[in-house]
């Protein structure tokens, strides 16, 4: 936690042993397979029968000192690789106790305290809910339960346990009666995103549904959705 001239500024997301097992730990794994590698390829391209062997038959026919150090090298860049990812697709949430800023893969959301009703994880993603009950965020978070509750309670935003909608979820079907066509033409088209694993389509027609008063969230590529609750 930091502070500077105006207000005190708390910063959720990855860990720093987090952040070390994705820029050390992993790196050196990968450095350390493809150390590995042509010691590997050799026994393989002794077993004349194993399919596949190909590739590994091709390191073993050039082993060497430039063979090696190119696989370790290999194996340390897809390390860094994984973990420049890694960090792009986590959230990062900077509080303060005028509003939060959510940043994931490219893209941020700026709320404001004023707009917030509720704050609470839904398994492991942070929703944030205005007085309308829509949902202002829904991201997946790494940060642990105990500390995001710490961070948001200490800035004044109302945290609380659980969904306090939960028990007003329906798992949708296809052209559901309760549904307007509207909803239902969107929810369709969102399912499709789904299954695809088109996140930024799927979270955008999240928010058409939105739009048309329904909330909707997913269980295991399964939609659910329910009313907007106007206070």
């Amino acid at each position: 936690m930091s502070s500077d001239a105006k207000e005190e500024t708390t910063v959720l997301g990855l860990s720093v042993g987090d952040k070390a097992i994705l820029f050390a730990g992993i790196p050196a794994l990968g450095a350390l397979f493809g150390l590995c590698l042509p010691w590997v390829a050799e026994r393989v391209s002794e077993v004349r029968w194993l399919p596949g062997g190909g590739p590994l038959r091709l390191i073993a026919a050039h082993q060497g000192f430039w063979t090696t150090a190119g696989l370790c090298a290999l194996g340390l860049l897809l390390g860094l690789c994984f973990g420049a990812y890694a960090v792009h697709v986590s959230l990062r949430v900077v509080l303060t106790d005028s509003s939060l800023r959510a940043v994931r893969a490219g893209r941020e959301r700026c709320i404001a305290r004023s707009q917030v009703e509720t704050v609470f994880l839904d398994d492991k993603q942070l929703v944030v809910l205005d007085r309308e009950s829509r949902q202002l965020l829904r991201e997946p978070t790494e940060t642990r339960r105990a500390d995001m509750a710490r961070a948001f309670s200490a800035h004044g935003y109302p945290w609380v346990k659980g969904d306090p909608y939960a028990g007003l979820y329906h798992r949708w079907v296809p052209d559901s009666p309760d549904l307007p066509p509207a909803v239902n033409a969107l929810l369709k088209a969102r399912q499709i995103a789904l299954e695809k694993k088109a996140e930024q389509e799927t979270a955008e027609l999240r928010d058409e549904v939105e739009r048309l008063g329904y909330v909707v969230r997913d269980r295991s590529k399964r939609q659910y959705w329910r009313p907007l609750v106007r206070s």
